[in-house]
């Protein structure tokens, strides 16, 4: 979520730039040109005040990396003063300008803000608009008629503008769905994952037999484990060391499994394994390797042994996700009952 929030930050920031760049960039043309064609008439006086006040706003966004201020001068600058009176001085094609401001604003402006201040923007340009057209004498006497060079460079700068906004909100949307989809798998691995000892845990064990079972000619076997007298273990040295043996068995599996299968911790001291091999000396082989690490764990931090009875069960097409779970459990529990210690792939009736 941070780095999303970020990320908004991170496009404000660039927006900023456009807009800066865009207001110092157009205002300087504007003087320049306003200077050769026409003079040092008020206009251009006025066009050169605007860009200077642009400028140092600018500079002081790109210096601060917070945009809001800076880009909230441009912008009341912009749409509430300089672009009306360029408006009313040279008429019609500076409505391009009045649209980017409306989108400018809609882009800056907090959510809860946004349509009001573009509906409010798009108001005040709307009566702008209404007394040039209805009261258009009133302004013969400061109504300057823009070359083509003029139009065009202020077109030009509009629609470069539009485009580069464009280009980095659909950069940053791509981007955005990206970082979700990458949130929305952690948050998925997290639900499928164990807090305590970083494997899977049930929910994810049955959705992943779920998947296999209804593959074809697709045989597997579960192993039920159970940690032997796991509770005197806790009652006798802590639960932190109960935590820890599990941690260390769950590891042991890990290592000992790795390409063969999954380990999952089904509940409480129960682990059950998915061996994609069914032949059992494959697993007969992995579990002794367990059962000798676990023993050593023991042995090394508290002098004790440690040892684990399981069950395993071999499925077959027409099994179901209840029936595997149900012998596996038939076997473990013939395995507590019988010593302990040892793993049980069939019963002998």
């Amino acid at each position: 979520m941070q780095s999303i929030v970020k990320m908004n930050e991170e496009l404000k920031i660039r927006l900023f730039y456009v807009l800066s760049i865009t207001a110092i960039v157009a205002n300087t043309i504007g003087f320049i040109s306003n200077a050769i064609i026409y003079g040092f008439t008020s206009i251009t006086i006025f066009t050169l005040v605007c860009a200077i006040i642009m400028y140092i706003a600018g500079i002081m966004g790109m210096y601060t990396k917070n945009s809001k201020l800076p880009a909230g001068i441009i912008l009341v600058l912009g749409n509430i003063i300089e672009f009306p009176v360029l408006y009313l001085v040279y008429g019609a094609y500076y409505i391009l300008y009045m649209i980017l401001g409306i989108v400018s604003t809609v882009l800056f402006l907090e959510e809860k803000w946004q349509i009001i201040g573009s509906l409010f923007i798009a108001f005040y340009d709307g009566i702008v608009i209404y007394i040039k057209v209805m009261y258009s004498h009133l302004f013969a006497g400061i109504e300057i008629n823009p070359n083509l060079i003029a139009i065009l460079v202020t077109y030009f700068i509009a629609m470069i503008s539009i485009v580069m906004m464009s280009i980095i909100l659909m950069k940053h949307y791509h981007l955005q769905q990206d970082k979700l989809s990458e949130l929305a798998n952690q948050l998925q691995e997290v639900a499928h994952l164990d807090p305590l000892t970083h494997i899977y845990n049930r929910r994810y064990l049955v959705e992943y037999l779920n998947k296999k079972m209804k593959i074809e000619s697709q045989e597997f076997a579960v192993v039920l484990l159970d940690i032997d007298d796991f509770k005197s273990i806790n009652d006798k040295y802590g639960h932190i060391y109960g935590d820890q043996t599990l941690q260390a068995f769950s590891d042991s599996m890990k290592k000992n499994m790795d390409n063969k299968g999954i380990v999952t911790r089904f509940v409480g001291e129960e682990f059950m394994l998915v061996f994609d091999d069914i032949n059992h000396e494959v697993i007969e082989d992995t579990l002794n390797k367990v059962a000798e690490e676990f023993a050593l764990y023991g042995k090394q931090s508290k002098g004790i042994e440690l040892s684990f009875s399981g069950g395993v069960e071999v499925f077959y097409q027409e099994d179901e996700i209840v029936k595997l779970f149900n012998q596996a459990d038939h076997k473990l529990y013939y395995a507590k009952h019988t010593g302990k210690k040892k793993i049980v792939f069939d019963i002998d009736v």
